[in-house]
């Protein structure tokens, strides 16, 4: 199954933010140095979403980061099979995000998911 991935802009992003209640979810590794985040963000790595991804909300539209949009294309896919709205991924992933001058924390708030 060929699904397209939509990608977000940082700018488009923190315009959504904005306007509607939306689950950020980051697939980095859990042991990737960069710890910066997008404020309010899930942490989930990819390598355990097929096990965790029943702890995401449905109530809720989803966009997926990582550092530099490598991993979210596949979170998107799996997730959006699974029956997830998932809006789109992170252009360019966080890296873009802070490039643009746009708001990190050091630490995810939500981490509700195991370490690999």
């Amino acid at each position: 199954m060929n699904m397209k991935v939509r990608k977000i802009s940082p700018s488009n992003l923190s315009k959504l933010l904005k306007q509607e209640d939306i689950f950020v979810l980051d697939v980095r590794p859990s042991n990737y140095k960069n710890r910066q985040y997008l404020k309010n963000t899930a942490l989930c790595p990819l390598v355990l979403l097929d096990t965790h991804y029943q702890r995401l909300p449905k109530d809720k539209k989803i966009v997926i980061t990582d550092p530099r949009m490598k991993q979210s294309p596949f979170a998107h896919k799996f997730l959006s099979q699974q029956g997830y709205d998932v809006l789109g991924v992170l252009k360019g992933g966080v890296i873009a995000w802070k490039e643009k001058g746009f708001p990190v924390e050091e630490t995810s708030s939500n981490t509700i998911f195991g370490e690999e």
